[in-house]
């Protein structure tokens, strides 16, 4: 089932149907407990966003080309693969309203999940026509994706970042993949080359727009919401953009609070509420200048009812409430 958000934008509706039933067929492996728990995840009922994206970048030359699907479903599949690594790492229960693999069968189950849906990356890309594969491209993101974990979580990882450690880390781990997706698009597409630098740039700038909403609604929406706990994020030991503003705000209110990653946990409520009132404006301030640049990435693509839907859905997105 596709999300609801794509009722919004019928032009791409079908192709995505068609691009979630690609990864259903390709994602199949032996192992049945694995196999199930991979089949729920994808059929969770995700944005599909970033293969979305693709799809109307792809919609300011050839549309209708066919390597569309395929990219799009390995574009999917390693959003999940990383999805279900990170959930390991952040000992996540619920994913999109649904138990996680790690929660469900384990660590070891949610690794082997996880390489698997890498694999079938690659297996997808590898099925594409080569003239609209930049396999230097997605060799540098799968990098960034990498580096961008590594920096916000890593042993070497600062316990509170600076906003520009934590903009370093999410343009790695979250908009590298956002940026990919629409520059897949502008290739299949055969745009020219300013207009896939501009895919490009767009894709980054909602990606970094999009992660740091993301980190927003952990402070101010519900679990229910969320379709996962609220203040995950804290409960994890994990710093992100609200916290940091609200640490350079108050830190003396602050500083007794998040000396380890263990004492962040266990204050999170507290921490929370300081959050509320003294990180919320900032990060939503920047989230927003994020979004503005995204849509001015857009301005070398051509005026065009795809190029309003994209305007409205940036739009969107930063209003959003999960």
């Amino acid at each position: 089932m596709i999300h609801p958000l794509w009722h919004r934008f019928p032009m791409v509706y079908h192709q995505l149907e068609q691009i979630q039933q690609r990864l259903e067929q390709v994602a199949t492996l032996r192992e049945p407990q694995v196999h199930t728990l991979i089949q729920q995840q994808i059929n969770a009922g995700g944005k599909m966003l970033r293969s979305g994206l693709m799809l109307m970048l792809a919609r300011f030359g050839e549309p209708d080309n066919a390597e569309l699907v395929t990219a799009g479903a390995a574009i999917e599949a390693l959003h999940l693969a990383t999805l279900v690594h990170d959930d390991v790492l952040d000992h996540a229960d619920i994913r999109r309203g649904m138990t996680t693999v790690s929660a469900e069968s384990g660590n070891r189950e949610a690794i082997y999940a996880g390489d698997f849906l890498f694999a079938i990356y690659f297996q997808l890309l590898s099925e594409q026509d080569p003239e609209t594969v930049d396999l230097r491209t997605n060799a540098r993101i799968m990098k960034r994706i990498f580096m961008g974990e590594v920096d916000q979580n890593g042993p070497s990882a600062p316990l509170i970042p600076t906003v520009n450690a934590y903009l370093s880390a999410i343009s790695g781990k979250t908009a590298a993949l956002f940026a990919l997706a629409t520059y897949t698009g502008a290739t299949i597409g055969h745009l020219s080359a300013a207009q896939k630098k501009a895919a490009y740039r767009f894709g980054r700038q909602l990606g970094m727009a999009f992660q740091m909403i993301d980190d927003l609604l952990d402070y101010t929406q519900t679990a229910k919401t969320l379709n996962k706990p609220a203040l995950e994020d804290l409960n994890n030991g994990i710093v992100t953009l609200p916290l940091i503003y609200a640490y350079q705000t108050v830190p003396d209110q602050l500083k007794p609070l998040t000396k380890t990653a263990e004492q962040i946990a266990a204050n999170a409520d507290e921490i929370a509420a300081i959050v509320r009132k003294h990180g919320l404006p900032q990060a939503h301030q920047l989230a927003f200048t994020y979004t503005h640049r995204a849509i001015t990435a857009l301005d070398p693509l051509p005026s065009s009812p795809t190029k309003a839907a994209l305007t409205k859905l940036t739009q969107q997105l930063l209003q959003r409430t999960h």
